[in-house]
């Protein structure tokens, strides 16, 4: 009888009648990111579950289940028995968290670099090649998806789980975060900075490639041609973003 089971579901089509919620709960985490890149939430605002639900006519543990899924991705903090606010950063956790990320991620690529295949290059590559796409195109929210895709599969490259997961853990929110607040473009131009760190992994050696990667923490005075140069211009970039937000009236909250 039990065998028999999962024929039947095939052949009624029961086994699909469960993927309802989860397309409920997917609509309301586009809607809460379509706010977040449009402005109409900022970060740091409150998001209420039960005026969710009521403005989007679903049920309150549909909107639960959405900000999970957001919290995973960096989007939203949620603070036990009090409320969910959207990623905010001040200006001291953003300096730390980028001086902790230039740590983590240099040391990421240090053990990747003798680990990398023909395969992983050829897939950073394409990771980069849609990266490149996103910026072109002005896409703040495809760009922030695909850059975080990419440096998520370089932490991998490390063999090691435990600072891949470190990694994305803390870095989830800060990338979201300097999407959120930054009003810059993500252009092609900082899309395509990222196939210098494609071709350092291809083609050094150490202690070439520890050089070119090992920078400090801002990215100022390092020892040759800097791979991440780019972070020091992000981070004053977020920085400012940060104390132009603290400074702006708070939004409504949802």
């Amino acid at each position: 009888m039990i065998r028999d089971l999962p024929d039947r579901q095939e052949e009624d089509g029961a086994v699909f009648s469960q993927l309802q919620a989860v397309s409920l709960a997917e609509g309301v985490v586009a809607a809460l990111k379509d706010a977040f890149f449009s402005g109409k939430l900022r970060p740091g605002a409150g998001i209420v579950e039960r005026q969710i639900a009521k403005q989007m006519n679903v049920g309150t543990p549909v909107v639960r289940e959405a900000l999970i899924s957001l919290k995973h991705e960096g989007f939203v903090r949620r603070v036990k028995n009090k409320a969910t606010f959207v990623t905010a950063f001040d200006a001291d956790e953003v300096r730390q968290l980028y001086t902790l990320r230039i740590e983590l991620e240099t040391l990421a690529l240090q053990w990747a670099r003798p680990l990398v295949t023909k395969s992983d290059l050829d897939h950073l590559k394409s990771l980069v090649d849609r990266l490149v796409e996103a910026g072109a195109q002005d896409n703040r929210r495809v760009f922030l998806e695909r850059d975080f895709e990419f440096h998520r599969y370089c932490w991998k490259l490390s063999g090691n789980p435990f600072l891949a997961d470190t990694l994305e853990r803390l870095m989830a929110p800060l990338f979201a975060f300097v999407v959120l607040a930054s009003g810059h473009p993500m252009t092609a131009a900082m899309g395509r900075e990222h196939y210098a760190l494609v071709e350092a992994l291809r083609s050094m050696e150490e202690p070439e490639f520890s050089a070119v990667v090992g920078i400090d923490s801002f990215g100022e005075s390092a020892p040759g041609p800097v791979l991440f140069k780019h972070f020091g211009f992000t981070v004053e970039r977020v920085v400012g973003a940060v104390k132009h937000i603290i400074a702006a009236p708070s939004g409504e909250h949802a």
